[in-house]
């Protein structure tokens, strides 16, 4: 059962759900194709079509396809379910995503909560939230920027210690270069860990492609090193949408990113702390009419000593994450569908 799992681990009995597109509906702007994080959508012909040059990787269910589409051309058809092995979770929910219940008609719903016109401000922001990857060249001004920082400054922590750092850059130059290193990083990972025939975008993927038997081992290896969570098909698609196309901007090319790191030297859960604090500032943003979206792979750093230390990420301080910041081109946040609440009343 042990083996059964591990094998699992890489390649789940999934099933996916299906980006559908309305070719009468859909105008070819590649809005959704630039939004897609594990780059699922294609143009051709002026028109979106599903990206095939590999079978690996599937929709996540982000949405971000719908919420940004001007001709609402798109749906997302199904949900992600695993039957058996270490990612099982077809147990673990009864129906389909839905809107939020606030928000959500169906069987008067909205009526019996209040409906959206009894939202607060801060509920709004929170459910019209998305991850931004359509940006403006303007910059933001840094009066907005301070006030995105002080909303994380004042974000609850254990034992009010307060572990977080923030680095904000808004020089393009520097935001390109950690990009490129990133992406350096991000290659030795794909090179270890992904059939190689799914690397490259302009080469279509066999998609009966494994792993070479030294990827195994060193898969294997990350297995117990790194933990399965980094590990999963969708998480490793994600990474190789970055690596596979020279066009694609892991910051996607916005004005602004700013790294959240730690002091390893704080007191409790310094980790969730410090995603407390992002998700305060995140939510601040959007509340100004700015876009975030956030980027872990700036974890890929770790491989760069000398420029972590250039960029003043040094000792005791350590990366967390980071996320993008400026103004969303076009249409961006929007309410989307998310899966049914899991809560146990007593």
């Amino acid at each position: 059962m042990f083996l059964e799992n591990q094998r699992l681990t890489h390649l789940p009995p999934a099933v996916y759900p299906v980006i559908k597109v309305d070719e009468n509906k859909c105008n070819g702007c590649g809005r959704c194709v630039k939004s897609c994080p594990i780059q699922l959508l294609m143009i051709k012909n002026e028109k979106v079509i599903h990206n095939e040059r590999y079978d690996h990787f599937r929709c996540i269910t982000c949405q971000n396809c719908e919420a940004v589409c001007p001709q609402n051309a798109i749906m997302i058809d199904g949900d992600y379910r695993v039957n058996r092995g270490y990612w099982k979770n077809d147990h673990l929910f009864s129906g389909s995503k839905t809107l939020p219940v606030s928000l959500d008609n169906r069987d008067g719903a909205s009526e019996a909560k209040g409906g959206k016109d009894q939202l607060t401000e801060t509920e709004k922001v929170i459910y019209k939230r998305r991850s931004v990857r359509l940006y403006k060249k303007k910059q933001v001004p840094r009066e907005l920027v301070e006030r995105v920082l002080e909303a994380g400054r004042f974000a609850p922590s254990a034992g009010n210690n307060q572990p977080w750092k923030f680095i904000v850059i808004q020089d393009k130059a520097v935001i390109d270069k950690v990009d490129l290193l990133v992406k350096k990083f991000c290659r030795i990972v794909m090179y270890a860990t992904m059939p190689h025939q799914w690397v490259k975008k302009q080469v279509p993927g066999d998609k009966n492609a494994v792993l070479k038997p030294w990827q195994k081992i060193v898969y294997q290896l990350l297995l117990r090193l790194r933990g399965p969570n980094e590990l999963d098909p969708r998480a490793l698609g994600g990474i190789n949408a970055i690596v596979s196309d020279p066009d694609y901007h892991t910051f996607f090319h916005a004005p602004t990113l700013i790294i959240l790191l730690v002091d390893r030297r704080g007191i409790g859960s310094i980790d969730l702390d410090t995603g407390i604090c992002g998700q305060n500032m995140v939510l601040a943003a959007h509340s100004l009419g700015l876009g975030t979206c956030y980027v872990s792979l700036i974890d890929g750093l770790q491989g760069f000593p000398r420029y972590r230390k250039k960029l003043g990420i040094t000792s005791p301080f350590e990366i967390v994450t980071s996320f993008t910041l400026g103004y969303p081109s076009g249409q961006v946040d929007n309410v989307v569908e998310r899966e049914q609440l899991r809560v146990k009343w007593i």
